[in-house]
């Protein structure tokens, strides 16, 4: 190892005493990221970016850097090894930069609450997947799409026990519970 070290030059020393420690960092960070224990104020820039106060120091976040000198000590190697200067690196840094801001805007386009509003099912219609019984004495299961989703949710009835396969309607919330009629009953 000490053999390999010192024949090193003095630049890719340094690039691969920034590879090893920043790729072990954005490891980590994956896997926080992966597992949820991500810091949610580091944002790199991915939120709402209609806000004329966002500046370019937003950009400079701890995520950022990180993939910056991952990007910079890596492509450093690389552009060494090829005969290419090591200033290359630079740019594959900050273009690993900006492909990491537009990867995180994209992915928190995606970010909703995921909280159902079961109002917003009133009037939907669904099918039964597990048979309701009469006259809200039990509960059932419907498939029921609403706010851009599939779901599978408990429901009740007023009237007669509604079998499974059942095409219904949902007529109203009561008790935070769906409660359905099938739909030629209406």
């Amino acid at each position: 190892m000490q053999e390999w070290w010192s024949s090193l030059i003095g630049v890719q020393q340094l690039l691969w005493g920034l590879a090893i420690p920043f790729t072990i960092l954005f490891v980590l960070q994956m896997g926080a990221a992966l597992f949820g224990l991500s810091d949610h104020g580091d944002s790199d820039g991915a939120g709402d970016m209609s806000d004329s106060s966002v500046s370019i120091l937003d950009y400079f976040t701890f995520r950022s850097a990180v993939v910056f000198f991952l990007g910079f000590s890596w492509g450093g190697l690389a552009c060494i090894d090829s005969g290419i200067s090591v200033f290359w690196g630079v740019l594959i840094g900050l273009i690993m930069v900006v492909l990491n801001l537009l990867l995180l805007r994209g992915l928190a386009s995606f970010n909703e609450s995921g909280n159902l509003n079961l109002e917003n099912a009133v009037g939907t219609n669904a099918v039964v997947s597990i048979r309701i019984p009469e006259k809200l004495s039990g509960c059932g299961k419907v498939s029921i799409s609403f706010q851009r989703r599939l779901e599978e949710l408990e429901a009740m009835t007023d009237g007669k026990e509604i079998p499974k396969g059942q095409m219904v309607k949902v007529v109203r919330i009561f008790n935070n519970q769906l409660i359905v009629s099938i739909l030629n009953e209406l």
